[in-house]
């Protein structure tokens, strides 16, 4: 097989898998919400917790490996399938950035307006039965909030430099060895 019918073929599989992970994902959160998509798996694991742990891998793995999918294209192609992906992946994360940073004001004893609320409290209580409300469920919300600015600012971040055509290894290698750290 030709070089060129090679990268279709893996290009292909590529996106089929992460599409295929992308609407498992999709389905997730609807499941793990509280709706019905048939996913009765998701509903059957009795911590909301791990319920939302499955929603985030999977989503993770189907973003990532889209990304990496937009990547093996060229020119604008290239572009708008990272900006498409980056996009989407922005619109997944934000609920994921909030609802950590709403756990604090819940965890605390607030109440938010009660579409919000009812979730974020579940959750809360969750990491409250896990590790007691004595101050260690806010080292959770810290670090949630911390990871849901990476998976914010990453994607941003990469799909940038692809668009712009900057080796962002390179670009700190030299920094680095300018600065004689390495």
């Amino acid at each position: 097989m030709e070089e060129s019918k090679k990268k279709i073929v893996k290009q292909s599989v590529m996106i089929t898998v992460a599409a295929l992970f992308i609407i498992l994902g999709i389905l997730s959160i609807v499941q793990a919400a509280g709706g019905n998509s048939g996913l009765k798996y998701i509903s059957a694991i009795s911590n909301v917790i791990l319920r939302y742990v499955v929603v985030i891998v999977t989503n993770a793995i189907g973003i990532m490996l889209m990304s990496t999918a937009a990547g093996t294209f060229e020119g604008r192609v290239k572009n708008i399938f990272s900006i498409t992906v980056c996009a989407y992946s922005t619109i997944m994360t934000i609920p994921l950035f909030l609802a950590f940073i709403l756990m604090f004001p819940v965890g605390a004893g607030s109440t938010l307006p009660e579409f919000l609320d009812s979730m974020v409290r579940d959750i809360v209580v969750a990491f409250q039965d896990l590790v007691g409300n004595n101050g260690w469920q806010y080292v959770i919300y810290t670090l949630g909030t911390i990871m849901g600015a990476i998976f914010l600012a990453v994607p941003i971040l990469t799909t940038y430099c692809t668009v712009k055509d900057i080796d962002l290894l390179k670009v700190i290698k030299a920094k680095l060895k300018k600065s004689d750290c390495i």
